[in-house]
């Protein structure tokens, strides 16, 4: 080939590489509380595309990105619809942009599939453009959610007297915290009035033994957690209007009294790494049987439909697992019918009852998840 048309063609791919880069590209990250929507309307009616990953519908705290992909709008607009979409939740990731002057809006998950979220319907669109949107989904979500460490490692990274900030994943709240002791969780406290009137604002100005989604961050490190609004045992800051500590888990830590993993405290951690559904649909039927009291007893409409698969109503105030599981191998079964004793206060009452619970559950192949598809208050 001569010189010239050599240099020719090099010069030419180099301009196309470039310029294919330049059509796929983050122009910004950024992570907050959101407090009103407009900006956000207009960013993707600019002719960008918007992604943007909360851990729930209603939650405060969110992550935005702006891409501009040319290839992959087009593919948007003239795609159409492809197989149902079957799991539990709406994924927590959407994605928005302008059709026509008409503002487009449809989940993305963490594989870079697209989801018609009210006809729960994927879009048909090459794997070209699947990858692309799985690689930005997951960098945004990366910048989301916390690392999810072992109390070992976690730990490590937290020492005793460490000083951190402490995000709830729902509000964007956040507080400054110090750990004051703790061998299988955190013992912490906040450091200052300010910091106390946060955690009291975050559990709705009440102190609450509720467990929540939490993000421990400290030089540069983000940890999944997952904490308590109780103040309770010895106290070691003075004046920060905190009698005690409260505690933060993270994955393995076990409580004080009974020197067990707490499953809502588990639960909590793997919201917090966005990892809810995956670890949910792990679970043994008891194991779910918890999340879902445990749900109920918080009114944790999203918990109660992972574990369900649709959305749920919640008919009481609180509820507690008075019985024990049987010991029953279930490797094999695709349906399972129990009952479980627990204690519980209906939604306008003030006395807890003791309610017997009868549970149905079911899954399509001993290799597939399961469900809880009827929960009977008896």
């Amino acid at each position: 080939m001569h010189p010239h048309r050599a240099n020719s063609l090099l010069r030419k791919l180099l301009c196309t590489l470039l310029f294919t880069n330049l059509l796929t590209a983050a122009i910004g990250i950024h992570t907050h509380a959101q407090v009103d929507t407009p900006q956000l309307e207009e960013t993707a009616s600019s002719g960008n595309f918007q992604l943007v990953v909360k851990v729930s519908p209603h939650a405060a705290y969110q992550t935005e990105a702006i891409f501009v992909d040319k290839k992959l709008q087009r593919e948007l607009e003239d795609g159409g619809t492809g197989s149902p979409f079957v799991a539990p939740l709406p994924p927590d990731t959407t994605l928005s942009f302008d059709k026509k002057g008409v503002q487009q809006r449809y989940g993305v998950t963490p594989n870079g599939e697209v989801v018609d979220l009210a006809a729960r319907l994927t879009l048909n669109i090459s794997s070209t453009a699947q990858e692309t949107l799985r690689a930005q989904v997951q960098m945004v979500r990366a910048r989301h959610y916390g690392e999810i460490l072992s109390w070992e490692e976690a730990s490590e990274v937290l020492p005793k007297y460490s000083k951190f900030t402490i995000v709830d994943v729902e509000s964007g709240l956040s507080f400054e915290g110090q750990r004051r002791a703790g061998s299988q969780h955190a013992d912490v406290q906040p450091l200052t009035k300010s910091d106390s009137a946060t955690l009291k604002t975050i559990y709705g100005g009440a102190w609450s033994w509720d467990r929540k989604a939490v993000l421990v961050k400290l030089n540069g490190r983000t940890l999944a957690g997952s904490m308590h609004g109780m103040p309770h045992g010895g106290d070691g800051i003075p004046g920060n209007d905190f009698n005690g500590h409260f505690c933060i888990h993270f994955l393995g830590s076990v409580t004080h009294g009974s020197r067990s993993v707490d499953p809502a405290h588990q639960v909590m951690v793997h919201r917090a790494a966005g990892l809810l559904t995956e670890y949910i649909s792990k679970l043994s039927p008891w194991a779910l049987i918890d999340v879902w009291i445990s749900a109920a007893n918080q009114g944790d409409l999203q918990l109660l439909q992972v574990t369900t698969g649709q959305e749920q109503a919640v008919h009481v105030r609180s509820m507690r697992r008075l019985s024990k599981f049987p010991e029953r191998d279930v490797s094999q079964l695709l349906e399972l019918e129990t009952a479980v004793d627990v204690s519980a206060t209906p939604m306008r009452a003030s006395a807890v009852v003791n309610k017997r619970v009868l549970f149905r559950l079911e899954r399509a192949s001993p290799g597939e998840r399961w469900y809880i598809r009827s929960a009977v208050i008896q």
